[in-house]
């Protein structure tokens, strides 16, 4: 049987709350849920990888907050 691309990228699950830290970072964990990041949470979600020793989320979450050019 022959993959299609829908198969094989990891997308949001639509029942994802952008509102809800919570259900953003568990997003973030299964390696989806980048577009919901926001100015208003990344602060929340670096503290959160950070005490949950997500090193590599963390990074990836001060990379989005820093300022570009």
């Amino acid at each position: 049987m022959q993959s299609t691309l829908a198969e094989t990228v990891p997308t949001t699950p639509a029942e994802t709350d952008a509102s809800n830290l919570d259900s953003v970072y568990q997003a973030l964990l299964k390696g989806v849920g980048h577009e919901l990041v926001t100015e208003a949470n990344v602060a929340q979600l670096i503290s959160r990888a950070e005490a949950d020793k997500h090193p590599v989320l963390a990074a990836e979450l001060r990379e989005w907050q820093a300022p570009c050019g």
